[in-house]
């Protein structure tokens, strides 16, 4: 069974990242994102998406992994310096619905807090 966490909003504050980039019809960008003043094609590429974004358009506005890592370097259990290496951001960022700790599939044990 798949677990499901909601990440907290210090680290989401942290990264700059609020939900999943597929939005259900009709729906409309909040949080971090809508603050940003963007809309659908600054990350999808197009107004109408038919798919999620891609990794390079998050990492265009975020910066690459490394700068990711480093960003979080202080959290415990730091997610951008994992042993499963380099991710697409979705396995854990949303931006239209909770985001998940990935982690937590296989980590029981794990509490993602800053040290």
């Amino acid at each position: 069974m798949k677990k499901k966490v909601l990440v907290s909003l210090s680290l989401l504050a942290a990264l700059g990242a609020w939900g999943n980039l597929m939005p259900a019809q009709g729906a409309t960008i909040k949080g971090k994102h809508a603050s940003e003043g963007l809309g659908c094609a600054d990350c999808h590429k197009t107004d109408k998406p038919t798919a999620a974004a891609e990794v390079a358009a998050c990492l265009e506005c975020h910066g690459g992994y490394d700068k990711m890592a480093a960003r979080t370097k202080a959290m415990h259990n730091n997610p951008h310096d994992s042993h499963l290496g380099r991710m697409a951001c979705l396995k854990c960022h949303k931006v239209h619905a909770p985001s998940e700790y990935l982690c937590l599939e296989c980590h029981s044990d794990f509490e993602f807090k800053d040290k």
